[in-house]
């Protein structure tokens, strides 16, 4: 297994643990949320819960999560763009 094909699968590995973060967080704030459906559904729920949330520590750590959900999947076409392209 070489470099490139070792970082796509850390960068899905990560994704869905962020992924599961958000589902996590909300669930906890009482949002309704489904197991593996409504990714984006989701997503949009937790940037809305973060720009009404107004103690900033709270907000600095959803904040946290967003950034290395955007992280990991930029990673994702990145390194998938390097693989597909050669």
């Amino acid at each position: 297994m070489s470099w490139l094909k070792i970082g796509l699968l850390g960068s899905v590995v990560f994704a869905l643990y962020y992924l599961q973060q958000i589902k996590i967080t909300l669930k906890g704030k009482g949002f309704e949320v489904d197991l593996l459906t409504g990714w984006l559904a989701d997503y949009r729920q937790f940037k809305a819960m973060i720009l009404k949330e107004s103690d900033p520590k709270k907000k600095a750590e959803y904040q946290a999560i967003l950034n290395g959900l955007h992280l990991a999947l930029m990673g994702f076409v990145v390194i998938g763009g390097v693989m597909w392209l050669g």
